[in-house]
């Protein structure tokens, strides 16, 4: 009886993740002449001013002057507990601390953007 009742509910767990029979059908494509070109830039939408992740919470608009210049100059906060200074290949934790500032460099050694986290 045990074992008809585990068999039983093996089945049902097998036939609940196998996919169905038969797929949905796919939508026909449109014909690429009645498709309008997509403009080579495409404007940046306005994030919402509720997410927390785009907040200036880290004082980051003081600083906003020194994207473009070396990470080494004076301007430039020291790391810390407040400030991340992140290089390619840096491994990061991905923690969210709205009072931290994150400044990411490139191989150069340029300071590319400023962003909270």
């Amino acid at each position: 009886m045990k074992n008809t009742f585990l068999a039983l509910v093996a089945g049902i767990a097998l036939m609940a993740c196998s996919p169905a029979a038969d797929p949905p059908p796919a939508a026909p494509a449109a014909p690429a002449a009645e498709t309008p070109a997509m403009p080579e830039t495409v404007a940046p939408t306005t994030p919402p001013a509720s997410d927390p992740a785009l907040a200036d919470t880290c004082n980051m608009a003081q600083y906003a002057a020194l994207v473009g210049k070396p990470a080494a100059d004076p301007g430039v906060p020291p790391a810390g507990a407040t400030v991340r200074i992140i290089k390619p290949g840096d491994q990061v934790t991905m923690d969210f601390q709205a009072t931290r500032l994150n400044v990411d460099v490139d191989a150069a050694g340029t300071i590319t953007g400023l962003r909270c986290g």
